[in-house]
């Protein structure tokens, strides 16, 4: 039968431990946007310093520590031809398995050691949210701050060339060139010279290529290449010989010093070379990217290729299997509107049309 308790009895229960109510304070709460879980008690667990028994309450909790909500980032940099602002969010996170980045309901990707690089392309305002899963994927706890990315103020070719530290100079006005500037000939730590040269020597060109030569150094460097060896950039004629102002002719790419030809490359720290005369092995018409390889020189140079066909690091890529007139070279160029890899070779060698080679 149940009794009714008198007003005495319930004081004196409720005091008796283990029954106690809890009222979270302020600063036992999670951070903005954290959640906190109340969990059953555990018997014979002994209450913290503030009274509250510890096993009672966990905060799972994640706070974007760095950069500070409001703070504006300049695209000043260029990757793959286009300007990025490169942000680094550094973020602090406690009793979660797992820390995501996400911006737009676009995944900027995983918390790794506390911290996260992301290159924002776009302009304007970018809230990012850090949202902290437990080991099961479930969210536990959030944060968010929005920053600013502002549009370059300069995105001319020349600022180009800065923001990827190229040493450069503008030339004078060059037949053929419509930008024409003298790149040194040293980009991204790359050695760029001239075949029949003993030492580097600094090139003429048209603006854009000075960018894409950065990018081709960065397909190059993770094969340990830190020199290129090219026959040439700028040569005022049309394919296959004669004068582009005669009209009768079609101008090469290198007429415009959008055009170079790719010999070799050296490895760092030592004399060796991947030659595309000595080391490329010819494959069969229809081919495509892999290209199949015969040994390990053979390989890093059709990698090279396809990656600079992929990347779209060039419009015109033909490779030693286009014709005789390449056996020795990688002709890449600027050509707009079109991007031809060059493979094969069936019987001599198929005319696949006119490029600018």
């Amino acid at each position: 039968m149940l009794r009714r308790l008198s007003p005495w009895a319930l004081a004196m229960l409720l005091a008796t431990p283990g029954c106690r109510s809890v009222d979270l304070s302020p600063s036992d709460r999670a951070p903005s946007g954290g959640v906190s879980i109340v969990r059953p008690s555990s018997a014979g667990v002994d209450a913290g310093p503030d009274g509250v028994d510890a096993a009672v309450v966990a905060t799972p909790s994640v706070r974007i520590t760095a950069p500070a909500s409001g703070a504006s980032f300049p695209q000043d940099r260029l990757f793959a031809g286009e300007w990025a602002a490169e942000v680094t969010f550094t973020v602090e996170a406690r009793d979660v398995a797992r820390v995501e980045l996400v911006s737009g309901g676009v995944s900027l990707g995983d918390v790794v050691g506390g911290a996260l690089t992301f290159r924002f392309h776009a302009a304007g305002a970018h809230t990012v949210e850090a949202i902290g899963y437990d080991a099961g994927g479930v969210e536990r706890a959030r944060d968010a701050i929005t920053i600013t990315v502002s549009a370059p103020a300069d995105t001319s070719c020349h600022a180009m060339l800065d923001a990827l530290g190229l040493d450069w100079t503008a030339a004078g006005a060059t037949r053929g060139i419509a930008d024409p500037v003298r790149v040194q000939p040293v980009i991204n730590g790359v050695r760029f010279r001239y075949v029949s040269n003993a030492t580097p020597t600094a090139m003429l060109m048209d603006c854009e290529l000075g960018v894409r030569l950065h990018q081709l150094t960065e397909v190059l460097l993770p094969y340990g290449i830190d020199e290129v060896i090219h026959i040439g950039i700028y040569n005022y004629r049309c394919i296959g010989g004669g004068d582009p102002d005669s009209g009768s002719c079609t101008p090469s790419q290198h007429a415009y010093a959008r055009a170079i030809d790719l010999h070799a490359f050296g490895l760092a720290d030592s004399d060796e070379v991947l030659s595309t005369e000595d080391d490329w092995v010819i494959t069969t018409r229809g081919d495509a990217c892999p290209i199949g390889s015969s040994n390990e020189k053979d390989r890093v140079l059709k990698e090279i290729a396809c990656s600079l066909y992929a990347r779209r690091v060039f419009q015109i890529v033909l490779t030693p299997n286009y014709d005789g007139a390449h056996r020795n070279h990688f002709h890449v160029d600027l050509t707009s509107g079109s991007m031809y890899l060059g493979l094969g070779v069936e019987g001599v060698d198929p005319l696949v049309g006119e490029h600018g080679h």
